[in-house]
């Protein structure tokens, strides 16, 4: 049985500790964890749908009223909006539409309805992030891996945001965390210790999403489930193309490495980095590559903040830890980070305790949430 445990790290204004549960159902519950959403879902997947749509119905008819909002009076846009959705839902493996159609039977949504909730972030536009994991000589002791995410939208739908802990049958359990609704993997650990972080890759690659094929997002959340070495995430990418142009980071307790994965296939994008740092932002670093270099619009100030987290692992060489990290991540570009106002969400991860620390524009403090798996 999974428990999850919560504590709050300080940020100048005390501290405190809150874990609640909020609801359960048929076997999953909801818990607030000092101001996150944590969902634990257990059985088959169309029981974990089941749970999910119970437990997560306030936060996907928000998902909804925002993006109703967005389209109102806009005929053309809120049909290009469920052609999105329904082209990102078509190609879903069976499993997953099965958990859909237990989402379908216990939220009282009509299933073109969390089909849409799925694709939000592909209906809104662009998102934009910066990541960085230390170890050995740059990190203080274990392996830390930041990542802030960044998008021009989603300020309204702060509180739903969730942490879903999936334990199914006859695969790995993994956590993922993103917008209520969507059942794909932007980031996510799993209980071999395997973290996965995905940027856009799209200003060095293209903007093109080959709709035939199984999203990208979706391919993640499969290797998430399935993962149990770096071993298999090197086989994954080493044997797959990418329907969307993405930059991807990818952990386990003792090294991390970026693979930019796009049309063409993937190439490792750490290859410039000293051993013991990752840096990962929106424009592919790998020389190999014949993409034209993205400008800085192009790419939201994407070589700026690369060079910027470069130069404060260098400054902070052997001292990264999980405190440090925090501060390096909500450090803005200005000041020499990658922190903007942009900056919706924000995770440190340290795969060896299986422990994610997120901070929320609409929480004053980190939350630290333990026990996962």
């Amino acid at each position: 049985m999974s428990i999850i445990a919560a504590s709050v790290i300080a940020t100048g204004c005390g501290s405190g500790k809150t874990s609640a549960i909020v609801s359960s159902f048929e076997g999953g519950t909801l818990l607030d964890e000092s101001g996150i959403n944590v969902i634990d879902l257990k059985g088959d997947w169309h029981q974990m749908g089941r749970q999910y749509g119970n437990l997560a119905k306030g936060f996907l008819d928000d998902i909804l009223s925002y993006l109703d909002a967005k389209l109102v009076g806009e005929t053309d846009n809120k049909a290009q909006a469920y052609a999105i959705a329904d082209s990102l839902f078509m190609n879903y493996p069976v499993y997953l539409k099965d958990f859909f159609d237990g989402m379908e039977e216990t939220s009282g949504i009509p299933l073109e309805d969390l089909k849409l909730c799925n694709a939000v972030e592909y209906v809104e536009g662009c998102f934009f992030c910066s990541g960085i994991a230390a170890w050995g000589a740059y990190s203080k002791d274990k392996l830390v891996f930041g990542r802030n995410y960044d998008a021009g939208n989603y300020s309204e739908v702060c509180r739903d945001l969730v942490l879903t802990v999936y334990h199914p049958e006859n695969r790995l359990s993994a956590a993922t965390f993103g917008y209520a609704g969507e059942i794909y993997c932007i980031n996510g650990l799993n209980e071999k210790g395997i973290f996965i972080e995905l940027n856009n890759g799209m200003p060095s690659a293209g903007w093109d999403i080959d709709w035939s094929m199984i999203p990208g997002t979706t391919s993640l959340f499969e290797l998430l489930l399935s993962a149990e070495s770096l071993q298999d995430v090197e086989r994954f990418f080493a044997n797959s193309i990418s329907p969307a142009s993405f930059s991807i980071g990818v952990s386990d307790k003792s090294e991390a490495m970026v693979y930019e994965w796009c049309h063409e296939g993937a190439k490792r994008g750490d290859v410039t980095t000293p051993v013991g740092l990752v840096v990962n932002t929106n424009h592919y670093s790998n020389p190999e590559w014949s993409f034209p270099v993205p400008s800085e619009k192009e790419s939201w100030n994407s070589n700026a903040r690369r060079c910027n987290l470069l130069n404060f692992a260098e400054r902070t060489k052997g001292r990264i830890d999980v405190p440090e990290l925090k501060e390096i991540m909500s450090t803005s570009i200005e000041d020499g980070g990658p922190y903007h106002n942009l900056t919706r969400y924000q995770i440190v991860a340290v795969p060896e305790d299986l422990t994610l620390h997120i901070k929320l524009p609409c929480n004053e403090e980190w939350v630290e949430i333990n026990n996962l798996f």
